[in-house]
């Protein structure tokens, strides 16, 4: 029986015709250029995130490895990322676990509201960056083709409003609010909306033509796409979860690579973990400034709302546990090493 993965080796095979025969990096008479492919706009908050990481990377390898950087969607649309990985379309690519909910449902683990840990952006950075090189790893990443490079996290998701102010759950009722996979779709069906699945780059219009009356974000995503354009209401203490994606590369171009280039990746993607911890903190600060300057109305939901949302969202955990173990998927061990994952780096 044929596995995903030798699938897709088979599919890319034309691709990368002459890659097999012997390790290609070994053959390389001049530095190799990695084609990299994401779907976030030039003007999102993470490009220059993404163009440090790879100067770091070009500078640790001495200009043995280069980028071509394939941005908004140039190289491959959101949806169809994780194929131009697997088939070398792309030699590394952008991938949201909650855009491949079905073909990589353990990664989703990072989006399930955990509302007992308090971990801020650098904790949920590294917990997520220990599991993806982990557990994630030895139970979906290699079957499916993928080595992970480096983890990013956002911060705690709120919703963002177009024309109705959120006071309580009841005035969530009936509004339709776009989410980013399943645990998202979950998550505000249980508060009471209306739970609508579109990617970042389509929320700008869907709100424009009414498809959307808000959306699960965070702060400076929605800078990035420019939804401080239709955006009145903003709630800032609301747990909804967050957002995870990894840059993962194609794993039989990884196992590929001599070890000391592999190590240079590695610490890389450690070490931008308090890079982009201070970007994003530093760039949300910010852009929250602005909105309100803007007219937006940024603000906190009462003490007793967020008791209630929290006593809503927490069984998402186990129905994310049960959904999966059905399927004979290690889910169980999964959350359990993600959450010690969490409760370590939150107390670092």
């Amino acid at each position: 029986m044929i596995n995903r993965r030798s699938f897709v080796k088979l599919a890319a095979a034309g691709a990368a015709a002459g890659s097999f025969g012997m390790p290609w990096i070994a053959r390389a008479a001049k530095p190799i250029t990695l084609k990299l492919a994401d779907s976030l706009p030039t003007t999102h908050y993470s490009m220059p995130i993404i163009k440090h990481w790879i100067k770091q990377i070009e500078d640790g390898t001495e200009g043995r490895i280069r980028f071509e950087h394939y941005p908004a969607e140039q190289l491959a649309s959101a949806r169809d990322l994780l194929d131009a990985v697997q088939t070398r379309i792309a030699d590394v690519a952008y991938i949201p676990a909650q855009y491949f909910s079905e073909k990589l449902p353990m990664a989703t683990v990072g989006s399930l509201p955990i509302p007992e840990i308090k971990a801020d952006i650098y904790a949920l950075e590294a917990a997520y960056y220990e599991i993806g090189l982990g557990i994630l790893d030895e139970v979906e990443f290699r079957d499916a083709g993928i080595r992970a490079l480096r983890a990013s996290s956002t911060e705690a998701y709120n919703l963002h409003m177009v024309s109705r102010k959120i006071v309580t759950l009841d005035d969530l009722s009936g509004q339709k609010i776009r989410v980013g996979g399943n645990v998202q779709q979950q998550a505000i069906t249980a508060l009471g909306g209306i739970p609508v699945t579109v990617t970042p780059p389509e929320i700008y219009n869907a709100m424009q033509n009414g498809t959307l009356d808000g959306t699960v974000f965070h702060i400076p995503s929605i800078h990035s796409y420019k939804l401080n354009d239709l955006v009145r209401y903003s709630t800032d203490n609301l747990n909804l979860g967050v957002f995870n994606s990894y840059y993962a590369m194609n794993r039989d171009l990884w196992d590929d690579l001599p070890p000391d280039i592999q190590a240079v990746f590695d610490k890389v993607g450690r070490d931008l973990i308090r890079f982009e911890g201070d970007t994003i903190s530093r760039q949300s600060d910010i852009w929250r400034t602005e909105f309100r300057k803007q007219g937006i109305e940024v603000y906190d939901l009462a003490p007793e709302v967020i008791d209630e949302t929290t006593r809503r969202l927490t069984p998402i955990r186990q129905k994310w546990v049960e959904l999966y173990e059905t399927r004979n998927l290690p889910a169980r061990r999964v959350v359990d090493a993600w959450v010690a994952a969490l409760k370590k780096h939150a107390r670092a």
